[in-house]
């Protein structure tokens, strides 16, 4: 059976000729506008989604944080592709979370090799975390509170996990903000937001995540 990857790009020939390159190796679904992959993707999962960077309603970087952002969210690679090979789109993209940059006159032959050791890399690095009655499937990206799945946002899912590998010791700020954010800066306000929300989902668990002021994020029992 062959992997699915979603390709979202506002140039229908761009969308033919990625395809035809692919074709052979995956099952290609393409996209040629962002918000018709957004309703198709509330009901498709991806084993990794290419995502061109200049498209006029919705670019690729706004696009890339509403997949993320996504309860559908599996954690599959997600690639940008472009013919601007520039620094900036370069580096803006590895910024974002991308885990990898293709420039479109890439090779076909390197284009299938990177997108596979992308998707094998995601498939192999992969497995279950079980704290008390609450249980993380990783290759899902789903947590499972008494059997009973938390609808969590792929961010509030990261910090989640990063907490339970980390109990029961503090989680610095600065290692949040880059294993989940994976930038430099994110604003309190926004970090505190993803953890109440987070606790509220986590309901009646036994556990909570509390942040400590600007030293950063800790797994705790509840008093």
């Amino acid at each position: 059976m062959k992997a699915g990857i979603a390709y979202i790009d506002d140039n229908k020939l761009n969308l033919e000729c990625v395809k035809t390159i692919l074709d052979q190796d995956f099952e290609v679904e393409t996209f040629q506008k962002p918000e018709a992959f957004l309703t198709k993707f509330e009901s498709t999962s991806y084993t990794s989604i290419l995502v061109d960077i200049h498209m006029p309603t919705l670019n690729g970087f706004s696009l890339y944080e509403k997949i993320i952002e996504h309860p559908h969210y599996n954690g599959c690679p997600i690639l940008f592709i472009s013919s601007d090979d520039s620094d900036s789109a370069r580096i803006k993209s590895f910024v974002m979370g991308a885990v990898d940059f293709l420039n479109r006159a890439i090779n076909p032959d390197e284009m299938i090799a990177r997108i596979k050791s992308k998707i094998a890399f995601f498939q192999k690095h992969r497995s279950i975390i079980e704290f008390t009655n609450l249980k993380v499937n990783l290759t899902l990206l789903k947590a499972y509170l008494d059997s009973k799945e938390l609808p969590l946002t792929f961010i509030e899912f990261k910090i989640l996990c990063l907490v339970l590998r980390n109990y029961p010791d503090v989680v610095p700020k600065a290692q949040l903000i880059q294993q989940v954010w994976r930038t430099d800066h994110v604003l309190d306000a926004t970090i505190y937001t993803h953890v109440s929300n987070l606790n509220s989902k986590l309901g009646a668990w036994d556990y909570e995540i509390n942040g400590l002021k600007t030293k950063g994020v800790q797994l705790m029992k509840k008093a």
